[in-house]
């Protein structure tokens, strides 16, 4: 069985000014009318079954990518309590 990880936590530093704090990359639409995140699951779904696909966020972002996966199982989304940040 294949499982998949989606790390969808980041700040929105990276991709100034586009991306901000209350507007991070992974929800940006700029490819087309679908967020970055929306854009990953689809691309992945044909290969890992969304009940088997996961997402990693913060607690800030929670609401947000719930919104985004409507269809995706409550369980399926983690909210880490304070943001760790990745080294650059």
């Amino acid at each position: 069985m294949i499982y998949g990880l989606i790390l969808a936590g980041g700040k929105g530093s990276r991709l100034y000014p586009l991306s901000r704090t209350n507007e991070p990359k992974q929800f940006l639409k700029i490819i087309n009318e679908k967020s970055f995140l929306v854009n990953t699951v689809d691309r992945v779904t044909p290969l890992i079954k969304k009940e088997n696909l996961y997402v990693v966020t913060n607690k800030d972002y929670e609401e947000k990518i719930r919104e985004e996966l409507k269809d995706f199982k409550g369980d399926n989304i983690f909210a880490e309590p304070s943001n760790k940040e990745t080294p650059y």
